[in-house]
């Protein structure tokens, strides 16, 4: 009893310490306001440690631990970037449909536990299977697995796909990777023989070719060139509702093969998906062929 008693009085310190702080560090006097401190000799008293006047005051100490334990409340989760390399096992949980669960039209919540499952997967490999890539995502993006021929999505035309409802909005953010044509037959592909994504032209005159029926309100195109493979990035824009009208995008062509990475949001959270989905185009990279 006497025991619980003393932790009970030292939790009731600690709360008043706390709420102390929290009062002082809202008290409304900035530094600035605080008339400047004239700096004091140091005395050592008899037992050899500082006088108390010598000591940080007590009103700063309260600031100092009120605005930490401010910054500690207000530190958001942290995720890591993580690599995912396509025919690779994932290194995240992949999300697929619950068997006999069916699959709801419409919006793929991959947060929905009552119809989606977390499992281990491989991915990518599906439509783009004699080009490797690679590239890196916070791992709260989660690989869709299991729908069309064990796909990631129910129309079997692309190769990898990744959500995830972490970053707000009505819309999740996706990320997904593409041939351009899904399934159709190679031949019937613009870039089928190709050795360069320049062989089509500059950005402008690609997207013509890549995407014939896409309208953009606002558009941005640059070039890169990495280990020799050039690719055109866009950054696109469409003014409409409950759409993903945000679009981030990279694309090469190596050994006539088209791989293009999108990443997809909308309005609503676009200001905090941004950044992570141009770093995210920005670490895509196609992995040369080492016998090419």
């Amino acid at each position: 009893m006497e025991r619980k008693a003393r932790v009970s009085l030292t939790s009731y310190v600690i709360v008043a310490v706390v709420l102390a702080a929290l009062f002082v560090g809202f008290s409304g006097e900035s530094r600035l306001q605080q008339a400047p401190v004239t700096p004091k000799n140091l005395q050592k008293t008899p037992g050899g440690a500082c006088s108390t006047s010598d000591m940080l005051p007590k009103r700063n100490m309260m600031k100092a631990l009120g605005s930490a334990l401010l910054l500690g409340a207000a530190k958001p989760a942290i995720s890591r970037e993580v690599l995912f390399e396509s025919a690779q096992p994932a290194p995240v949980l992949c999300t697929r449909p619950r068997p006999g669960s069916g699959r709801p039209l419409g919006i793929i919540d991959v947060d929905k536990t009552d119809v989606y499952e977390r499992v281990r997967c491989t991915i990518g490999g599906y439509t783009i299977s004699d080009t490797k890539y690679e590239f890196e995502a916070p791992d709260i993006f989660q690989p869709l697995t299991g729908f069309f021929a064990g796909g990631p999505d129910p129309a079997g035309t692309l190769d990898m796909r990744l959500e995830t409802m972490k970053y707000g909005g009505n819309r999740p953010v996706t990320i997904v990777i593409s041939n351009g044509k899904g399934n159709d037959e190679p031949k019937s592909r613009p870039w089928t023989g190709k050795k360069s994504i320049t062989d089509l032209g500059n950005p402008d005159q690609f997207l013509k070719v890549f995407a014939p029926q896409l309208v953009v309100n606002e558009k941005i195109a640059t070039v890169e060139e990495k280990d020799g493979i050039v690719y055109y990035k866009y950054v696109l824009y469409k003014a409409a509702a409950n759409y993903n009208n945000r679009k981030v995008i990279s694309a090469a062509i190596y050994n006539g093969d088209l791989i293009c990475i999108v990443g997809l949001a909308s309005d609503s959270n676009w200001d905090k998906a941004k950044p992570v989905l141009l770093n995210v185009i920005d670490s895509f990279r196609v992995i040369p062929n080492k016998e090419a």
